[in-house]
This record gives structure tokens, C-alpha cells and sequence, in this order.
């Protein structure tokens, strides 16, 4: 069996090839960095956004009929529920 010949890298090609792969990283880590502060800006206009339909929506049911009950707050909390009469009713 022959044996394999493995090319031998010069110095300044060892040199050279580090640099290209720290260049590379840091490109990597660029890219990385951009998609996410621009997902992170995205996804805050989008959160304002839906903030301010929520709240036209809300000013529009306050203006819709005043015999309607008030609308639920979606930070409010959940009332606890009153006992059924028939379980109160127990001895």
C-alpha cells in the first residue's frame, strides 16, 4: 500500500489560514448579533402595535352601548366564583 503525501502548510499559510478563520467568526458572530436586534426591535413595534389596538378596540366597546356589562381588563384578576346554591345548601 502506498502512503498518502500530506501537503506541509508554510508558516505564513498557517498565519494566513488563521486569520481567515477568525475573520469568518467574527462575520458569524456579526450576522448573529444583527438578525437578533433586529428580531428584538421587530417583535417591541410589534408588541406597541397590538397595545394600541387594544386599546382603540377597548374605547370602541366602552363607546359601543352603555347598557353593556364593562369590559374584562386583560391585566385584571380573575374573581373567584361564588358557590353553587345547591352546595351551599348542604348540611
Amino acid at each position: 500500500m502506498s502512503q498518502l503525501k500530506y501537503v506541509k502548510l508554510t508558516d505564513d499559510q498557517v498565519r494566513a489560514r488563521k486569520r481567515r478563520n477568525v475573520a469568518i467568526a467574527l462575520g458569524l458572530l456579526g450576522f448573529i448579533a444583527l438578525v437578533y436586534l433586529v428580531t428584538v426591535s421587530r417583535m417591541n413595534a410589534n408588541n406597541d402595535a397590538r397595545k394600541a389596538a387594544e386599546a382603540e378596540a377597548l374605547a370602541t366597546l366602552e363607546r359601543a352601548d352603555p347598557a353593556l356589562p364593562p369590559p374584562v381588563q386583560p391585566d385584571a384578576p380573575v374573581a373567584a366564583e361564588a358557590p353553587v346554591a345547591a352546595e351551599a345548601a348542604r348540611p
